[in-house]
């Protein structure tokens, strides 16, 4: 029996379809909070922009320098550092951190405190076996 090849999808271009992403809940609503990220762009320290607040962290800039600036510099035997940092309120930053299954987070979270029981479980287990071996060795003196 003879199989068609598929005319639609990723299957005809030869691509596997990828599996379906799980979605994470959500913490907050920008609805009910505003958007919660500002873009602040600086040139050698100086602020020369900073955008109304946005709700992507994944943003892209650009900045453009004066031949003036690029030339005052040089003249100066300087060099023109552009800094982009992309701020947002404290809880926001750490729901974003928290995506990393290696993040920590910070001192009042469950991740920590998981990580610290484990911590701790795993320090009593060497303590423990550390205890035997002295028992071990002093026994066989």
């Amino acid at each position: 029996m003879k199989t068609k090849a598929p005319t639609q999808g990723y299957a005809a271009t030869g691509y596997q379809e990828r599996p379906k992403r799980i979605s994470i809940t959500p913490t907050y609503d920008e609805c009910e909070t505003g958007k919660p990220y500002t873009v602040t762009t600086e040139v050698n320290g100086k602020s020369i922009s900073v955008r109304d607040p946005i709700s992507d962290p994944f943003v892209r800039t650009t900045t453009v320098l004066s031949w003036r600036d690029v030339l005052k510099a040089a003249l100066r035997w300087q060099r023109v550092t552009v800094t982009v940092r992309v701020n947002g309120n404290r809880d926001r930053v750490e729901d974003v951190l928290e995506l990393n299954a290696n993040y920590l987070g910070n001192y009042n979270c469950t991740r920590r405190d998981e990580f610290n029981q484990r911590l701790e479980t795993s320090l009593q287990a060497v303590a423990v076996v550390e205890e035997a071996t002295e028992i071990i060795d002093s026994e066989d003196r």
